[in-house]
């Protein structure tokens, strides 16, 4: 085992963990939603349960953060934007991956931002994606 790459590693995870904790102290809201989940869907690693969330997209230390908080849980990702029309709601689409909904992409037209998820494709029968769409009401 290299003593001295282990111990780089281990100093470059603390310094990463100091920098994400930091984060939420610098963060500026830059909008907030509200929305009802009505089924159990997959945000990256993350399994979130039917219910109530609110869903904020914060800026910190250059980059935009989803933060989404709701059920017992709080959950922050980050996604690849890009410009998007402004309007008055935003919008979340998810696709139905052998069987569980899978978030692909985030629409937050108040601010003009899209955000889109890596989805992992089906395989076989459930080639086929299935998309559903949710609304978003402001707060």
């Amino acid at each position: 085992m290299n003593f001295p790459k282990t111990l780089k590693f281990g100093l470059f995870a603390i310094a990463m963990a100091l920098v994400v904790a930091a984060v939420p102290a610098h963060a500026q809201t830059l909008y907030r939603a509200t929305f009802t989940l009505p089924f159990e869907a997959q945000w990256g690693k993350t399994v979130m349960e039917p219910g109530d969330y609110t869903i904020t997209v914060e800026e910190a230390l250059g980059q935009k953060l989803i933060r989404l908080n709701g059920a017992g849980k709080l959950a922050i990702f980050a996604g690849i934007s890009s410009p998007e029309t402004v309007a008055d709601n935003g919008r979340l689409t998810f696709v139905n991956v052998n069987g569980l909904y899978t978030l692909r992409s985030f629409t937050a037209s108040a601010i003009g931002q899209a955000f889109v998820f890596p989805v992992h494709k089906a395989k076989g029968d459930q080639a086929k994606l299935t998309t559903l769409s949710l609304g978003l009401g402001t707060n």
